[in-house]
């Protein structure tokens, strides 16, 4: 597998500002990183290993073309298989309930879990704690029938760090996927998810929650790819953002030939809470079946005078009434996740951001 995503990035090459899914990212910036230079320098050896995670995975009965690298046009998510990160395996018996934490322990790491039938699952990202110029770590997801994901973090990063972080999700008939993320990340983020709806009745949500301080900045790239009949997906994010802090969100539904009834949507919210702050939001539809119900929103404001001045003029002074509004701006998309370790994680993780 190593080999294939080598020949693949190398192939693909950095990614320009001309590229779309890539429009918005600083994508000069990336040369400068030395740990790249394999890239576009096809002389710089790297070392191949392709025996040790090819045996792990074929034990899991997963080949390299469950992967899909061969088509494969992000080349963060490329990256960590590239540099031969070792894949770490884990497979969920069917029925078997089960809590669990995923924490990359180097640059680059490369996790896949396999989730039998009926198993329910809730993992927890944790991040690390060491500091790093450069990090990209890939997340494969094979869900099976009425099987029930949630995955959940609660970001912080490092100031002047550049982070990759890859999401592929593969879900079957009934199943349902559930992905909530607080991010108050310094970092230079880019998230990329893509989760494939290829069974009947299957369930995605992708849910985020950005509070961005100085000059961080997040990068996602969401697609949605509905292959089946009656399947649903929803996207909502909500970001506060302060200083000179930046969001772009590009996030796309595909809903194919033969999917009738499908359900879809997308709302991303934003308070823009510094005249420095900015955002930039793309959703895109794409829809080949009548059957449908697919919409998408984007608001953007700033905190409002006419219920500061109610809740001011119930004795609350203004800066304790502004805390109020953003709390409550930001409590309402972690109240909406459908289950509850990630959701009582985030409140109380979310309580302790808000108090300081």
């Amino acid at each position: 597998m190593q080999k294939e995503a080598l020949e693949r990035i190398r192939e693909l090459g950095l990614p320009g500002r001309k590229v779309e899914d890539w429009y918005k990212f600083p994508t000069s910036n990336l040369a400068a990183y030395k740990s790249l230079e394999f890239i576009s320098n096809k002389e710089l050896p790297v070392e191949i290993d392709n025996a040790s995670n090819v045996e792990r995975l074929s034990e899991s009965d997963l080949h390299t073309a469950d992967f899909g690298i061969e088509k494969e046009t992000d080349f963060s998510a490329l990256l960590p298989l590239a540099l031969g990160a070792k894949s770490f395996v884990k497979v969920i018996a069917d029925g078997a309930s089960e809590n669990g934490i995923l924490k990359a322990h180097d640059e680059y790491s490369h996790t896949v879990f396999r989730i039998g039938k009926g198993a329910k699952v809730s993992l927890e990202i944790l991040e690390n704690k060491i500091e790093r110029e450069l990090s990209a770590e890939r997340i494969d997801l094979f869900v099976d029938e009425d099987a029930e994901l949630e995955l959940f973090s609660t970001e912080v990063g490092h100031k002047q760090e550049l982070k990759f972080r890859t999401i592929r999700i593969h879900q079957k008939k009934g199943s349902k996927v559930h992905i909530l993320d607080l991010n108050r990340s310094d970092a230079l983020r880019r998230t990329s998810v893509e989760d494939y709806l290829e069974g009947e009745a299957a369930d995605f949500g992708f849910r985020a929650l950005n509070i961005l301080h100085g000059t961080s900045a997040e990068h996602d790239f969401v697609r949605v790819f509905h292959h089946a009949a009656q399947c649903s997906s929803r996207q909502f994010i909500r970001n506060l953002l302060f200083d000179e802090t930046a969001i772009h969100y590009d996030g796309g539904v595909v809903a194919g030939e033969g999917c009738s009834g499908t359900d879809s949507s997308e709302l991303i919210n934003t308070m823009l809470l510094s005249d420095d702050a900015s955002v930039h939001v793309k959703p895109t539809l794409k829809i080949f079946h009548d059957d449908v119900a697919c919409s998408h929103g984007n608001t953007v404001g700033t905190l409002e005078e006419e219920p500061l001045y109610y809740l001011q003029s119930r004795g609350i002074d203004r800066k304790h009434a502004e805390e109020l509004l953003i709390g409550a701006f930001a409590k309402d998309l972690i109240a909406e996740h459908p289950f509850e370790p990630g959701k009582q994680r985030l409140f109380k993780v979310l309580s302790e951001v808000l108090a300081k």
